[in-house]
């Protein structure tokens, strides 16, 4: 099979398209044609080394995507060959096959082709989990959403909006907005501006009448999360999702005491390998929720294996306003 080897630490441009031996599914395992993968920003994290999971030299990136199952490892029950599914793996997607724990495959609807499940994955799960069990928003609140022309913030504006919230996106680039507003923003605020830390909370007093946010999904860190924690009302919540910037802030947690406030994390990983369960009933509501046509991931661009360097590209120029996808099968 083809696959996209990383020989060392590096960039994207490390990568070598190779033949490789097609891998086997051990106790457990599944075996799976990969068609679609998604090109993530962890998957640049994960290649130079950044990522909190490190694989063993060499190894094919790759978090996400989908594709039908080849071969069943012993003792898997959830799925068989034949079935259309998403995985959601530490590494292997950008592969003609790709291993996947049986916990890790969500069966697909048949309505739902294969780059739009390759992409909404880790952006819906983990934007659901932020959403609905760390911060279990309710119907009227006003969410802020940091980084919201990511994938992640596209996920968690169109959940928040399915659940009856006023939703306010925070962009790093004006040109964005038109993406937010058709994604489920209500407001859009600056977030580029000079002074964050006030400034955020200036702009989020401006479009809330001085009352601030009720829930913030915070993926950018640095000045930008000091503000929007500035932001948040009495008894509000705080999810931490993650740090774009590449600065984790320190937080004074006297603000925290004096407001009421829950600064709550996120980390889909745990609920993967934890919550077996509960996210498969997650992510069929989810699937329900695509096919009945009130959520949907927009794919950017689809790039073919050869070209993996220009999808990094996206993501390495701060372009992304959606999901960046890799034709493995037509």
């Amino acid at each position: 099979m083809r696959a996209l080897m990383l020989p060392k630490i590096g960039r994207p441009e490390d990568l070598v398209l190779e033949e490789v031996a097609s891998p086997l599914p051990g106790p457990g395992e599944v075996l799976v044609d990969m068609h679609a993968a998604a090109v993530n920003f962890p998957d640049l994290l994960t290649i130079e080394g950044k990522y909190q999971f490190r694989p063993d030299l060499p190894f094919v990136p790759g978090k996400e995507g989908a594709g039908v199952v080849a071969a069943i490892g012993d003792g898997v029950t959830r799925v068989k060959p034949g079935d259309r599914v998403m995985i959601q793996v530490e590494y292997g997607t950008f592969a003609e096959q790709a291993i996947a724990p049986e916990h890790e495959c969500y069966l697909v609807p048949d309505a739902i082709p294969f780059d739009e499940a390759a992409s909404i994955g880790i952006a819906f799960q983990t934007s659901y989990l932020a959403l609905m069990d760390r911060a279990a928003i309710q119907p009227g609140e006003t969410v802020l959403v940091t980084a919201a022309t990511g994938s992640v913030g596209i996920a968690a504006m169109q959940l928040a909006k399915q659940h009856g919230c006023t939703v306010i996106a925070g962009l790093t680039t004006s040109s964005k907005e038109a993406v937010a507003r058709e994604n489920g923003a209500d407001y859009v605020i600056d977030l580029s501006v000079d002074d964050p830390k006030n400034s955020v909370r200036d702009q989020v007093y401006t479009v809330t009448d001085g009352q601030g946010v009720d829930v913030v999904i915070e993926m950018v860190g640095g000045d930008v999360f000091a503000g929007a924690l500035r932001s948040v009302k009495f008894r509000g919540r705080l999810i931490v999702v993650g740090f774009t910037s590449g600065v984790i802030t320190e937080m004074k947690t006297n603000y925290v005491l004096l407001k009421n406030i829950a600064v709550i994390g996120v980390d889909r990983g745990q609920y993967r390998d934890n919550e077996v369960d509960w996210m498969q009933r997650a992510q069929d509501e989810i699937f329900q929720l695509c096919v009945d046509g009130k959520v949907g991931m927009p794919v950017q661009a689809h790039f073919p294996m050869e070209d993996i360097v220009g999808a990094f590209d996206l993501i390495r120029g701060r372009k992304i306003q959606g999901k960046v996808v890799l034709e493995i099968r037509k």
